[in-house]
């Protein structure tokens, strides 16, 4: 598990490459909403990122209710040292669901020979 310090680290250069923003410029008291107006696609894309680079399931209300970057970092660090957060094929996960579509339904045969077909 990454140190909060690291962690914060990450989220900065998601959250710059998102925006297109200096990370440097990005503190732990910056708002996401008020300084730079992020937007929920926006907001999604950094959640999907977060996701894919740290393995983990973000809840995007989760990211929604961070009042700044700082307690987006705290949020994600609590559900890092969860196992049960974990996202489907890290290896904390305890299992993996595959989805099967249903099998095609068998096709009726009649009862009643075609006219002209053998009896």
């Amino acid at each position: 598990m990454p140190t909060r310090e690291e962690l914060a680290a990450t989220v900065r250069t998601v959250v710059s490459d998102v925006l297109g923003a200096d990370p440097e410029e990005l503190r732990e008291r910056t708002s996401l909403a008020e300084e730079y107006g992020i937007d929920s696609l926006e907001l999604m894309e950094v959640g999907a990122r977060l996701e894919r680079t740290l393995r983990l399931r973000i809840d995007p209300d989760d990211l929604l209710s961070a009042r700044d970057l700082g307690h987006a970092v705290d949020l994600l660090h609590a559900r890092l040292a969860d196992p049960a957060t974990a996202a489907p094929g890290s290896r904390t996960a305890d299992a993996v669901i595959t989805l099967t579509p249903p099998a095609p339904a068998p096709v009726p045969t009649p009862a009643v020979p075609a006219p002209g077909g053998p009896a």
